[in-house]
C-alpha cells in the first residue's frame, strides 16, 4: 500500500488516506479521483508494468503494447532492447503493424540492431502480409543487411496475396499477392537484387490473388518478365478458384493467358461445377465457349446440373441442359437435380428438368425422393407437378408413404389431401401401421386428421383415434 501511495499526485493521496483513517465510504467525486490518478499511474509507468507481466521479455511485453496501441510505451520497450535477439523479433513485431518509426529505431540503435534480414526475412514477410509498405521499403533499403524479396522462397509475394495463409518458402510475395497489396507486389517483382519470382512455390502467389479476387496482381504476375507466373499453375487450382468465388474478370484473364494459359476443363471441369453451383451464369458461358479445351456441360457426372438446381440457378440449369455439346442430362445421376430442386422448393427448374429433351427427368426416379421433398416443404404446386407427370409419374404412396408422413408433421393438409387422393398409387391412411394418424393427432393438426379419417373410411375399413383406443 505504501508503494502505491507514493505513486499517487498529492491531492488523490490525500483522499485515499482520508478514506482509509476514517473508514467512510468514499463519495462519488472521490472514487472518480482515485481512478483517474491510478489510471495516469498505469499510463506512465505501462511498459515497466508490461515488463513485469512478461517476465522482462522485451518482445513479448512490446506485442501487448502493439495490439492496444500504447505506442509510448513500444517506443520505450524498444528502446531497452538488451540483444540483437530481442531486437530481430521486435522488428518483426513491429513490421507487422506496420510501425515504420519503430523499425527505423531498431534497424539504426546503436546497440543491439535488429538484422533487416533476419531469421531469413520475417520482418519482410510480416509487413509484406499486412500491405505496409513504407516498412517493405525499409527493409528492402537497408544499408547494411537488406532484406531479400525472394526470401523464403518469395512468401513475402504469396502472403500479400493470401492474409497469411500457406507460409513456406517464398513467403513475402506471396502473402502480398493473396493481400491484394499491389505495390507491395511491384515492389517485390522489381528489386534491384534478389527479385521475387512470380512462379515461386508453383505458382502458389497467383492461386491466393485469383481466389481473392485481385486482377491487378493477377495481371502482374501473369506478366513478370522473367519467372512468370503459369495460368495452369497445380492443375488450375487459380481457375477453379476464380471461377468458386465468382472473379470473372481472372477468370478470362487465366483462359486468355498467351502462355501456360488454363484449361476450362481442367480438374475434369471443376471449375464448371463450382461457378455452376453458386450460379455464376457469365463464368460458366465463359468455361463452356473457350476455344479450346472447353469444359463440357455433363463432366462430373452430372455434378454442375445438380448443384445449380440445387442453388435455384434457373438460367444457368438452361444453359448446361442446352449446351450444345455433351449437354448436361436432366435425369443424370438417376435424378439427383430434381431431387435437389424439389427439396428446396424450385418449381420451375423442376418443371425444366421433367420437360427436358430426352433423356428427362422421371418424377419417380430414387424411390419418389423428389415427391418426398416436395411434400416435407409442403410445396402443393411441386408435389402435384410430380403425381400429374405424363410419363413415370411420382407414387404417393413410395417408400411406405414417407411422402404423406413427412406432410402430415409438417401440417401441410392440401399436400396430404392430395396424396391420399391421387389417381394412382395413392398413399394410404393407415400406413406406416397407423402410425402417421398418431403423428397428426400428436401435433395436433385437426385437418390432417379429419383428411386420414375420410380416407380411411371411404375404405370402408372404420379407423379408431388414438383417444378410443
Amino acid at each position: 500500500m505504501a508503494a502505491f501511495l507514493d505513486l499517487l499526485p498529492d491531492l488523490v493521496k490525500d483522499i485515499v488516506l482520508r478514506i482509509l483513517v476514517q473508514d467512510l465510504p468514499p463519495s462519488i467525486s472521490d472514487v472518480a479521483l482515485v481512478c483517474t490518478g491510478w489510471r495516469s499511474i498505469i499510463s506512465q509507468n505501462l511498459a515497466q508494468i508490461l515488463l513485469h507481466r512478461c517476465n522482462d521479455d522485451m518482445p513479448e511485453a512490446l506485442s501487448h503494447a502493439l495490439r492496444h496501441n500504447a505506442f509510448d510505451a513500444a517506443f520505450e520497450l524498444v528502446s531497452r532492447s538488451s540483444s540483437s535477439d530481442d531486437s530481430n523479433r521486435a522488428l518483426s513485431l513491429v513490421s507487422e503493424h506496420g510501425q515504420s518509426d519503430l523499425a527505423m529505431l531498431l534497424l539504426t540503435a546503436p546497440h543491439h540492431a535488429a538484422y533487416a534480414d533476419h531469421h531469413n526475412g520475417q520482418g519482410l514477410v510480416a509487413a509484406a502480409t499486412g500491405g505496409h509498405l513504407e516498412v517493405v521499403c525499409m527493409l528492402l533499403d537497408d544499408p547494411h543487411h537488406a532484406a531479400h524479396a525472394d526470401s523464403q522462397d518469395g512468401q513475402a509475394l504469396v502472403d500479400a496475396a493470401s492474409h497469411g495463409h500457406n507460409c513456406g518458402d517464398g513467403e513475402a510475395l506471396v502473402r502480398a499477392a493473396g493481400g491484394g497489396h499491389t505495390e507491395v507486389v511491384r515492389m517485390l517483382l522489381d528489386a534491384s537484387q534478389h527479385a521475387a519470382h512470380a512462379d515461386c512455390q508453383n505458382g502458389e502467389a497467383l492461386v491466393h490473388a485469383a481466389h481473392d479476387g485481385h486482377s491487378e496482381v493477377v495481371r502482374m504476375l501473369l506478366d513478370a518478365p522473367e519467372y512468370t507466373a503459369h495460368a495452369d499453375c497445380q492443375d488450375g487450382d487459380a481457375l477453379v478458384h476464380a471461377a468458386a468465388c465468382g472473379h470473372s474478370e481472372v477468370v478470362r484473364m487465366l483462359l486468355d493467358a498467351p502462355q501456360h494459359a488454363s484449361y476450362a476443363e481442367c480438374q475434369d471441369g471443376e471449375a464448371l461445377v463450382r461457378a455452376a453451383g453458386r450460379g455464376h451464369s457469365e463464368i460458366v458461358c465463359m468455361l463452356m465457349d473457350a476455344t479450346q479445351h472447353a469444359a463440357c456441360a455433363d463432366c462430373h457426372d452430372g455434378e454442375a446440373i445438380i448443384g445449380a438446381a440445387g442453388g435455384g440457378h434457373i438460367e444457368v440449369v438452361r444453359m448446361l441442359l442446352d449446351a450444345p455439346r455433351h449437354a448436361a442430362h436432366a435425369d443424370s445421376q438417376n435424378g439427383a437435380a430434381l431431387v435437389k430442386a424439389a427439396w428446396n422448393g424450385h418449381s420451375e427448374i423442376a418443371r425444366m428438368l421433367l420437360e427436358a429433351p430426352q433423356p428427362a427427368a422421371h418424377a419417380d426416379s430414387r424411390d419418389g425422393e423428389a415427391l418426398i421433398g416436395a411434400a416435407h416443404i409442403g410445396h402443393s404446386e411441386m408435389v402435384r407437378m410430380l403425381l400429374d407427370a405424363p410419363e413415370h409419374a411420382a407414387h404417393a404412396d413410395s417408400l411406405n408413404g414417407d411422402a404423406l408422413a413427412l406432410a402430415v408433421d409438417g401440417g401441410h393438409s392440401e399436400v396430404v389431401r392430395m396424396l391420399l387422393y391421387a389417381p394412382q398409387y395413392a398413399a394410404h391412411a393407415d400406413c406406416q401401421d397407423g402410425e402417421v394418424l398418431v403423428r397428426a393427432a400428436r401435433c395436433g393438426h385437426s385437418e390432417v386428421i379429419r383428411l386420414l379419417q375420410d380416407a380411411q373410411n371411404m375404405l370402408g375399413n372404420r379407423w379408431l383415434t388414438p383417444a378410443s383406443r
